[in-house]
């Protein structure tokens, strides 16, 4: 009998397991944490998002730079959501991840709240806090994410979506203060340089920094320097021309420039309208310099 029992109870294991096993294929297939993502393979350090309209409800999302097509330092993605289109259901990454709404509006939900992010808006997710977005709108909505931490190196998997844990809603206190409004100067405010505007940075608890910077026509960034930091650009209104070692590339709207740490570097709006960009600094220092000028000099002479 004892053995007839202990058979029973075997097979009621392996039963369980069984069920588990079929209750975790079914979720995903169920497509819960689904995510259509693109790999950008421009070489080179310049690259255009596809900004080109989508049919149906499905999300598309453009790596524009990871640990196998270009940023040793982040995921920067570009994601188009059309009427409808959800992206991956409410999960967690262990590293920080960003948002910046560039047109439409984005549904976020934080913990067990839900906010409508719009254009210019920032979201700013820590670590391991539950989140998902959707369109819930009737006009399509893009927008950058950018997920990274203080060792990236370290903590970005080359397959972002084994990172991706699925999650239950939860409280999150005082939610809001994630989702931050982005407030651009006035063209009649503008001064000479970068009027840069910074809305997550080490000091508010983000290991790397976000900002947009704004221009005038004939202004821009420093002299010539470099960085011991990865830097990226991403524009959003009008064009600058970045100097990226002994070459000049046009950067213009929903390009990206990924500037490599010791990389010579500078950036200047050589039109008659104002021009914004994204900036981030991967990851941001904990001390300065930041900038460290490079001065270009002629061609190496020969030995004496």
């Amino acid at each position: 009998m004892r053995a007839q029992i202990m058979c029973v109870v075997a097979q009621s294991r392996v039963l369980l397991i069984a069920v588990m096993s079929l209750a975790a294929a079914a979720q995903a297939e169920s497509g819960k944490l689904n995510w259509t993502l693109r790999l950008n393979e421009t070489r080179g350090p310049v690259r255009t998002a596809d900004v080109s309209t989508l049919s149906g409800k499905t999300a598309v999302s453009e790596v524009l730079g990871g640990p196998t097509n270009g940023s040793d330092n982040a995921y920067l993605i570009y994601t188009r959501m059309p009427p409808g289109a959800h992206g991956p259901s409410l999960f967690t990454l262990p590293v920080e991840d960003d948002y910046v709404v560039l047109s439409g509006k984005m549904t976020v939900q934080i913990g067990t709240e839900k906010f409508v992010a719009g254009p210019l808006t920032g979201v700013v997710i820590p670590a391991n806090i539950p989140h998902e977005v959707w369109n819930a709108d009737a006009e399509p909505e893009a927008h950058l994410e950018v997920i990274s931490s203080a060792n990236p190196r370290q903590d970005l998997s080359r397959n972002l979506i084994s990172m991706l844990k699925p999650a239950q809603p939860m409280k999150v206190a005082n939610a809001s203060q994630y989702v931050r409004e982005i407030n651009l100067p006035a063209a009649s405010n503008l001064k000479p340089g970068l009027n840069g505007q910074t809305y997550t940075q080490r000091s508010k608890g983000s290991p790397f920094q976000m900002r947009i910077d704004s221009t005038l026509p004939g202004s821009g960034g420093p002299k010539p320097h470099v960085h011991r930091f990865e830097q990226v650009y991403f524009e959003v209104e009008g064009e600058t021309t970045v100097t990226y070692g002994l070459d000049d590339y046009p950067l213009k709207k929903n390009d990206i420039v990924i500037v490599q740490p010791g990389v010579v570097h500078t950036n200047k709006n050589p039109t008659s309208g104002i021009e914004r960009h994204i900036v981030l600094l991967l990851p941001e220092p904990e001390s300065g310099p930041f900038d460290i000028e490079f001065e270009r000099k002629g061609a190496v002479g020969a030995n004496p």
